[in-house]
């Protein structure tokens, strides 16, 4: 009996809330379309649309040989210096254009992604490629200064080159004396040409051990240039071309619209109980 007594109130309260929804309809429909109509206002009118570019960077690299490859800065530590110089992760607000995000590929140690928000697509492209030649510019002073100690090092090693060349000159001369004072021994001067045997043969020691030391010096200044050449050495660069989307990403009007509408429905419901709370106060006092 008790239980269908309690069904028979929350069928009562039930009707009452309709009821008093029904009675109120018109505050209900009046602040819902409001609400609604400013959020299309603002969404179609007052809001101002961003648009978003994105862009692959790869940073800079130098191959000094087959396996021994570089970049010129780790790129963990370069997205750390531009989330830090743009504010990135900063909850101040910002002015556009600005740097929504940096992020690096999983397992990358050379390749991140920018991607920037401005006003308009010209303007963000335009800050985008600012962000690169910032990059580039950086990692040209590393480059050049680079180049500058391998030409300091091609230059010493080139210098050691005719210092041996020299030497080997020498011995090649001392050589032939030699050969020369055995030819004009007489035959009893056999130990004297003996000596002179041996002298010749530690001087072809030295001339063999010299044109070895000259031809790995050559072999090392070989890899010296090509490893400031134009194939080894890799500047910062856009991967592809700059990633632009021809519709703005905000305001985002259609959400904008929904989130207003269920918003204003559910305090004009509000309201509306609460003034007939205020209503029933009123009579029964």
């Amino acid at each position: 009996m008790e239980k269908r007594q309690e069904s028979h109130n929350d069928v009562i309260d039930l009707k009452e809330l309709f009821s008093i929804v029904a009675k109120r309809k018109n505050l209900i429909y009046s602040i819902t379309m409001l609400i609604t109509l400013f959020a299309i206002v603002y969404a179609y009118i007052l809001a101002k649309p961003v648009y978003q570019v994105k862009a692959m960077v790869e940073v800079g690299k130098i191959s000094a040989g087959t396996k021994d490859e570089s970049t010129l800065d780790d790129v963990e530590d370069l997205k750390q210096k531009f989330e830090y110089m743009y504010g990135v992760k900063s909850k101040k607000k910002r002015d556009y254009p600005l740097v929504k995000s940096i992020v690096v590929g999983k397992g990358s140690k050379s390749v991140f992604s920018v991607i920037v928000e401005g006003r308009n697509n010209k303007e963000a492209i335009a800050f985008i490629n600012k962000i690169i030649q910032e990059v580039e510019n950086e990692y040209i002073e590393k480059i050049n200064t680079y180049i500058t100690t391998q030409k300091d090092l091609i230059a010493l090693t080139q210098a050691d080159i005719n210092d041996t060349a020299k030497n080997l000159n020498n011995m090649e001369k001392s050589l032939k004396n030699y050969n020369q004072k055995i030819m004009n021994l007489s035959a009893e001067d056999a130990a004297l040409a003996g000596i002179y045997t041996i002298q010749i043969s530690q001087n072809q020691s030295r001339a063999e051990g010299l044109q070895s030391r000259i031809s790995a010096l050559k072999a090392k200044v070989y890899t010296m240039k090509l490893a400031i050449s134009p194939l080894r050495i890799k500047p910062t660069h856009i991967v592809g071309e700059v990633d632009v989307l021809g519709k703005p990403v905000k305001p985002k009007k259609v959400l904008i619209i929904i989130v207003a509408f269920i918003t204003g429905l559910m305090f004009s419901i509000f309201l509306a109980f609460f003034l007939e709370f205020l209503h029933s106060m009123k009579k029964a006092e």
